[in-house]
């Protein structure tokens, strides 16, 4: 544990951002371009996020091999489509593109690949001023990513390199597209409140928490055309994709996607999602109800267009970005009764009691290969008038203290609104905080580098922002 502090305190020393008095922040005319392209794989392709039920084939670990599935079973067709969006935007001195995709992580060796051939497309951006965002959703495809841990799980199976492919030159064509499609724009940034669709499913597992212990913030960034047409909707907020689940077998976004088609319906233009501190965040039961329509996707969709509909949108903008590289080390497993059954007393030979009373774990390390382990920390400052916002990247799920902390963080740097990008540009696990890592729960199984993690990321995000801050 000491070794990981270590660690990540060397990194942020030595963290290559672009120092703030390097930074043009001088205004341009903003322009804006959106793009949507359906991401959807074959019939075949397992679906990533569940490793149980109709998902898992029937005696795992025993494979049965299909043409794209090893260990889980493949989906059977799509109730809609699973998109990949662009979003670009250019003050003049930056450019800065925005990617979602509905999937279950963001892989950092898919994110690269279609940064690659968006290379060969004639795409010149730096690889750093690129977001890569996944919804979250536990429909999406599978067999993208080289991670072995989540192949092994089973959770989203061994790579396909050809599924891999489709899905990156997709996700390529939407950074080209959408750099293609600037044109003179307007943009506002906010945040809103919004309750009553979420849950905290770790209420009767942590004492720290409650049912309604959510996090309420919905960041909105609203851009137009020139002339005040909507261009793009992007929203944030803490939304577990799980109204589906395990033994559904066919592609969906899920209820995100179905609030953006709300907003695209009802407001125009493209409609992205890019998901926040969920990874304790369930949507509530009435908000799934009446799928695939949804009985809350008109309520998160009313409440993103409200929320667009107060902002005030302005040509000049002021654009700035940093990104940091944070090496985390080897994984730090430490596996105890406590984290791994939710027990302190009692169990089979009284083995809870006497561990609790010895401390006996095993600080384990998966092989490095397993899992990605440096991941990359973006943050872009948007200035519009007198609001100073930040959207900052976390690379996995993260729970919804971590994200208090980051919100604290930006706003001590003086950040009037904050857009915590969870789940973007690499999927490196849960990150429990401390409190919820004693406790134990499946969040805190799958934090991997100790009782620390956490603290790592949000060290990782701070960094990052710190160069930006006003």
């Amino acid at each position: 544990m000491i070794c990981c502090i270590g660690l990540i305190l060397a990194a942020l020393a030595c963290a290559h951002g672009v120092p703030l008095d390097k930074i043009n922040f001088a205004s341009g005319s903003l322009r804006a371009g959106a793009v949507k392209l359906d991401g959807t794989l074959p019939i075949g392709v397992p679906l990533a996020g569940y490793n149980h039920g109709a998902r898992r084939v029937p005696y795992w670990p025993v494979p049965v091999f299909g043409n794209y599935t090893t260990w889980m079973t493949g989906n059977k067709g799509a109730l809609n489509p699973t998109w990949v969006k662009g979003l670009a935007i250019d003050d003049g001195t930056t450019q800065f593109v925005f990617v979602t995709i509905d999937g279950i992580g963001s892989a950092g060796d898919l994110n690269f690949m279609a940064w690659s051939i968006a290379g060969t497309m004639g795409l010149t951006l730096p690889y750093e001023n690129i977001l890569f965002s996944a919804s979250h959703s536990h429909s999406g495809p599978g067999a993208v990513s080289s991670d072995f841990l989540w192949s092994v799980a089973p959770a989203t199976d061994l790579l396909v390199p050809s599924a891999q492919r489709a899905l990156a030159t997709t996700m390529a064509k939407a950074i080209v597209q959408s750099l293609a499609a600037l044109q003179p724009a307007a943009l506002a940034v906010g945040s809103a409140m919004l309750v009553n669709v979420t849950e905290n499913r770790r209420a009767g597992i942590s004492p720290f928490v409650k049912k309604d212990t959510i996090d309420p913030h919905l960041g909105v960034i609203r851009v137009d055309t020139a002339a005040g047409k909507p261009i793009a909707t992007l929203w944030n907020y803490a939304i577990h994709g799980v109204c589906y689940g395990p033994d559904n077998m066919y592609f969906s976004s899920d209820i995100m996607g179905a609030a953006c088609d709300y907003v695209d319906s009802n407001v125009g233009g493209v409609t992205l999602f890019v998901n926040a501190d969920a990874g304790d965040i369930d949507p509530s039961g009435p908000t799934c109800a009446g799928a695939p329509s949804f009985h809350g996707a008109p309520i998160i969709g009313e409440a993103i267009a409200k929320a667009r509909s107060s902002l005030t949108p302005s040509s000049s903008v002021t654009l700035a970005t940093n990104s940091v590289y944070v090496p985390f080390g080897p994984t730090n497993l430490n596996y105890t009764l406590g984290r791994f059954n939710n027990c302190t007393t009692g169990g089979a030979l009284d083995i809870c009691t006497i561990c609790a009373a010895i401390k006996c774990d095993a600080n384990v390390h998966m092989p490095e290969a397993w899992l990605e382990n440096t991941p990359r920390f973006t943050a872009l400052r948007i200035d519009v008038g007198l609001t100073k916002a930040v959207i900052v990247s976390a690379p996995g799920e993260a729970l919804l203290e971590l994200g208090w902390w980051v919100r604290n963080d930006t706003a001590a740097l003086g950040f009037d609104v904050t857009l915590f990008a969870g789940y973007s540009n690499n999927h490196m696990g849960y990150f429990c905080t401390p409190n919820e890592y004693d406790i134990g729960g499946y969040e805190s199984q799958l934090t991997l580098w100790g009782i620390n993690t956490a603290v790592m990321v949000r060290n990782g995000m701070k960094a990052a922002a710190s160069a930006v801050k006003p």
